[in-house]
């Protein structure tokens, strides 16, 4: 058998699995959530100003008599700022626990042990990363179920409570959902509440420009609620088949992974969360140059056999982080957690 280290760079790493993390929504014709809608910063080392995802405005000026020009940019940073923490996840398996039972005629193609190992480590950081991005909060206990990995950096979720609770998200566009099942109405009225919450400036953007970003639980009494009034024929389907719906021309949005966390969250109750906001507003950030450096290089995924242990050894290191750039700009209801 080969015992060969495999590295994979930072760059490689970033392309291998953060930057699939956000492909299309409907990549091949899958649903695949709403982290698609994130902004990706990729050169985050530490700390930096949030790109400004709507671009310059009030550029126009009145031309005088004199040859002087004054340009203005069109792009720039917006006013608030992101940060990254270095992060890292590793396991240790040994060729005699993983060959058992069934697996125990693979044992003389030892090979499809790291393969299969590599890919279940791989997917294991990708749903970590997912469940911070959202409900991460540093403060926060371990999950007890053991299901979840929520506190190893800010969510998005952290950052709206802090802008709440500082004022600048006015009081007008949150409110508190009620823990429990939703019927169809309440589907409709979580997202007309929502709609007729928006600030001047989200009002007048155009829709393709905004999005409802939902748990499972209103998206589905939201569908419901279509078909029971008769709006059946509004509803349009992803091309496999999957619900895309909009309520006054804005996209509505499922994000899977809301449920069972806000569940847990809330005590094993029914919870709901609705955010009515710009598209590209949530941000993630990440640096694709960081890794551990060693003799041979910087590395950002590493896999080798430790003979002393008899097993095999996997470990990355990445910097995340997540941001909002206009939080004034959107309405958030949500069962209290």
């Amino acid at each position: 058998m080969n015992f060969k280290k495999l590295t994979i760079s930072p760059a490689s790493y970033y392309d291998l699995l953060i930057k699939p993390n956000f492909a299309d929504l409907i990549p091949g014709g899958q649903y695949t959530g709403t982290l698609s809608e994130f902004t990706v910063m990729d050169d985050v080392s530490s700390k930096r100003k949030i790109i400004d995802i709507l671009g310059a405005r009030n550029i126009l000026k009145r031309r005088d008599a004199s040859c002087n020009i004054t340009f203005s940019p069109v792009g720039k940073a917006s006013i608030r700022t992101i940060e990254t923490d270095p992060i890292y996840g590793a396991t240790q398996q040994c060729d005699n626990e993983f060959y058992q039972g069934c697996l125990e005629d693979f044992r003389n193609s030892n090979p499809k042990f790291t393969d299969f190992i590599l890919d279940f480590f791989l997917k294991a950081i990708k749903v970590d990363i997912n469940s911070n991005m959202y409900f991460g909060d540093i403060t926060r206990p371990n999950d007890a179920t053991g299901n979840w990995n929520w506190n190893t950096f800010d969510g998005i979720f952290k950052h709206y409570f802090d802008f709440i609770n500082k004022g600048i998200i006015p009081a007008n566009q949150t409110t508190a959902f009620n823990s429990g099942a939703i019927t169809p109405q309440d589907g409709y009225d979580f997202l007309h509440w929502a709609w007729g919450r928006q600030d001047i400036f989200l009002r007048h953007l155009p829709n393709e420009m905004k999005a409802f970003y939902v748990s499972q639980s209103i998206f589905d009494a939201y569908e419901e609620f279509l078909i029971l009034t008769g709006g059946a024929n509004n509803i349009q389907y992803y091309i496999n088949g999957i619900p895309k719906l909009k309520f006054k021309g804005i996209d509505v949005l499922v994000e899977t992974t809301w449920d069972p966390i806000l569940n847990i969250l809330n005590g094993g109750n029914d919870a709901h969360a609705c955010i009515l906001t710009i598209r590209g507003n949530f941000v993630f950030a990440t640096d694709k140059t960081y890794g551990e450096r060693t003799d041979t290089g910087v590395e950002a995924l590493s896999v080798w056999y430790d003979r002393n242990s008899y097993s095999w050894k996997y470990v990355n290191f990445l910097r995340a982080g997540t941001g909002i750039a206009y939080p004034e700009h959107s309405v958030i209801g949500l069962t209290n957690f």
